[in-house]
This record gives structure tokens, C-alpha cells and sequence, in this order.
């Protein structure tokens, strides 16, 4: 006997949603398709959600909420360390949905939360308005920016290049010693030394000397 199907619900038809767009992209996410996942027609999905542009909109709501916020005693560069690695981690879990976090506005004040946090740590730690804003707008530029083209982007044209490097090592041995440490790299240490030099100039912005970044 099969078992009964779970009733239908907000929660239900934004979880399939996540994920239908994580195993096959978001270009594949219709109403018809995330109904078909469900087992009902798609005019029943809109009982819960109204459109596809508030599907999109809740999808992003719900992904932003597994980004946990750090104990507020640690310093205000390892709350920023852990925040980065918590957006990082959760791109990489979702990379379906990351698209949307640079193509739609925040829809809702919970999902401001990281944000808000990185905000209110620097405006704490002596920042005025203007400089913190610029900060974190920097700080989730280079975030956003790398987690983004990380599932393929950079990586994936370099390896997947068409042209000869074996060509290039007289006319243009910069780019040709530029993609060998690339391909070479790990990019867990890539983002992290990425992320200590954005540190270290939000440190130099609060007069902080800080030379040394490591998590615990």
C-alpha cells in the first residue's frame, strides 16, 4: 500500500522549489514543472503563492535564513569571517538559488539579517554610516562575487579553454603562469586569503592594525 502523499503547503512547495532549482537550475523551474514534482496540477500552487516572481522571492527568504549569525562577544573580524564562510557554504549548497541573491531585491526584513549584522558590527566598532555601508558593501562584493562563479565560472574556462597555452609561454608568460597556479590552487585557501585582504582594509578603515587573521 503506498503511503499518503504529505498534504500540500507553503513550506512544502518552497522546499521542492529549492531544490528542483539546485539539482536543475533555475531555468528549469516553471509552475508546471514544480507541480509535476509535487504530484498536482500548478494551478493548485497558486492557492499558496500568488505568482513566480513571489515563489522566487520566498525561495531566496528561505535559503538566506540557513546563514547562521555569529555570537555577537566574538571580534568584529571573526563575526565578518564567519559570516563570509556561512553565505560561501550556503551558495555552495544551493547553487540553484544563488543567482537570485544578485537579480532580486530582499524582499523581507529577516532576510536583511546578515547584512544587518555585518552593519551593526562595524557601525560598534567605530565606523561611521557612510564608511561601515561601503565596508559591507565590499566585504558582500567579494563574498557574492566568488561564490558565484565558483560551481564552474573561472575554473571550469580555464580547464575547458580552447586556447594552446603551450603557445604562450614567450609572448605571454604572465597569463600563462596566472592559469597554472589557478588550476593549482585550493580554493578554500583561495577564498580565505581573499577574505583576510578585504579584512585587512576594513581594519586599516578603524584604525586597526590587523596583521593577523585566523579563525579559532
Amino acid at each position: 500500500m503506498k503511503s499518503a502523499r504529505p498534504p500540500l503547503s507553503l513550506d512544502r512547495i518552497i522546499t521542492a522549489a529549492v531544490a528542483l532549482a539546485d539539482r536543475e537550475g533555475l531555468d528549469q523551474l516553471s509552475m508546471r514543472r514544480l507541480g509535476a514534482e509535487l504530484g498536482v496540477e500548478a494551478m493548485s500552487l497558486y492557492h499558496y503563492v500568488g505568482s513566480k516572481d513571489e515563489l522566487l522571492d520566498r525561495m531566496l527568504d528561505q535559503v538566506i535564513a540557513e546563514i547562521a549569525l555569529p555570537p555577537e562577544g566574538e571580534s568584529w573580524w571573526q563575526q565578518l569571517w564567519l559570516l563570509a564562510h556561512e553565505f560561501r557554504n550556503c551558495g555552495r549548497r544551493h547553487p540553484g538559488v544563488l543567482p537570485l541573491f544578485g537579480a532580486r531585491a530582499i524582499r523581507s526584513v529577516e532576510a536583511f539579517a546578515p547584512l544587518e549584522r555585518a552593519y551593526a558590527v562595524l557601525r560598534r566598532n567605530g565606523l561611521e554610516p557612510a564608511a561601515a555601508l561601503d565596508s559591507v558593501v565590499t566585504l558582500a562584493s567579494f563574498v557574492f562575487g566568488f561564490a558565484l562563479i565558483e560551481p564552474g565560472g573561472i575554473r571550469d574556462v580555464l580547464e575547458g579553454r580552447t586556447v594552446d597555452f603551450a603557445h604562450l609561454d614567450t609572448e605571454h608568460p604572465d597569463l600563462l603562469e596566472m592559469g597554472s597556479v589557478f588550476v593549482e590552487r585550493d580554493p578554500d585557501e583561495q577564498f580565505s586569503q581573499g577574505l583576510r585582504v578585504v579584512l585587512r582594509g576594513i581594519g586599516a578603515a578603524l584604525g586597526e592594525q590587523t596583521t593577523s587573521i585566523e579563525p579559532r
